[in-house]
């Protein structure tokens, strides 16, 4: 590793390590003297020039700019592995008694984030992609039906259905079989295609009308906006001193918790790649969030698609986060798509789109 990058990589670290502007005495020491500050000064002037650090008007020392930042992540970090602490804690995770898929994504990203003291994100998989394991259609009384619709990860799509008051139980129960003849191996969309084309042929009265209640059930936008988003640890960002000292930075990153709909940006950024993705100050896809570092990664259950992040000030501890969210894009990955030992989790409009803590 050539000189600069080794200076640039110790006022990161330092950065990262303490929050504050970074000296040529500290970075010194951080090198056990092995440079003197002379020398570390003039390194520091040129990653200066060359716009990889900045220094702020009230201290001597240098912090990274996003640029510096970009430069230690491709340049100088090099591969890295999680902690056998941080393994430990996301392996121990299973399902018990009582505990949803929602509430699985949720402790797995809440123990990753408690462990570096910043905040998680997870956006649960959308209902449209997943493929639905079975349905059921529940009497409620003359004229109401409950449409339950489960997900091969374990997650419930529920809409209520009026129908006429001459359809009895045991003929939502008989539009139940045949309507589940139609899902295996099939997602939400596949499943809504072959309802209307099964409605050009030829069918008993029983058949059409449970394609009609399958229609009905299925039909819309609703269904395209289940996916939920899932904050944990906001309250860890907004104490940093990053957010603390500067009101107007924290009210932009508290807006940016309110706005369900820029968080979903992310799942169109990673969907293409099933990589761990990195972005820093305004490299950040979400606006609102551009002072902030965040590692996002996906994971697939079936064919839909989640994503899970970290995310606190820039000056993350990239070191321990990249594996770290990595790891947790795939153990949700693996046990989502085991076989599920706890109830499922209502999508429907009872469930809060946003949660924060």
């Amino acid at each position: 590793m050539d000189r600069e990058h080794i200076i640039l990589r110790e006022v990161v670290e330092g950065h990262i390590d303490t929050g504050e502007a970074v000296g040529s005495k500290a970075v010194s020491v951080r090198l056990r003297n092995s440079l003197s500050s002379a020398s570390i000064r003039a390194v520091m002037a040129t990653l200066v020039d060359q716009g990889l650090l900045a220094q702020p008007h009230t201290s001597a020392g240098r912090v990274p700019t996003d640029r510096g930042y970009r430069e230690y992540l491709d340049a100088v970090l090099g591969p890295t592995s999680v902690k056998p602490r941080d393994r430990q804690k996301l392996d121990g995770l299973r399902f018990r008694d009582g505990l949803s898929p929602v509430d699985l994504m949720r402790a797995a990203a809440g123990a990753a984030a408690s462990e570096l003291g910043v905040a998680a994100l997870v956006i649960v998989p959308k209902l449209e992609a997943s493929v639905l394991q079975r349905m059921e259609l529940v009497w409620l009384g003359p004229g109401r039906t409950l449409v339950v619709a489960v997900t091969d990860a374990g997650l419930v799509h529920e809409r209520l259905l009026t129908v006429g008051r001459e359809v009895t139980a045991s003929d939502l129960e008989k539009f139940t079989n045949y309507l589940n003849s139609l899902l295996p191996g099939r997602s939400l969309a596949d499943v809504r295609r072959a309802i209307e084309a099964a409605q050009l042929e030829d069918h008993d009265l029983l058949e059409k009308k449970a394609l009609e209640l399958g229609q009905r059930a299925f039909e819309g936008d609703q269904t395209n906006s289940a996916a939920e988003v899932l904050l944990e640890g906001t309250s860890r960002v907004l104490a940093q001193r990053e957010f603390s000292e500067v009101p107007e930075r924290a009210s932009e990153l508290m807006r940016a918790f309110e706005e369900r709909i820029m968080w979903l940006d992310l799942l169109d950024a990673v969907q293409a790649t099933a990589d761990t993705r990195v972005y820093v100050g305004a490299e950040v896809p979400t606006p609102g969030l551009q002072a902030c570092g965040l590692v996002v990664t996906r994971f697939a259950v079936g064919k839909a698609l989640g994503v899970v992040a970290l995310f606190g000030p820039k000056r993350l501890d990239y070191r321990r986060a990249i594996p770290l969210v990595g790891h947790v894009g795939r153990r949700l990955g693996e046990l989502l798509q085991g076989d599920l030992d706890g109830p499922p989790v209502a999508l429907g409009p009872a469930a809060p789109a946003l949660q924060g803590h």
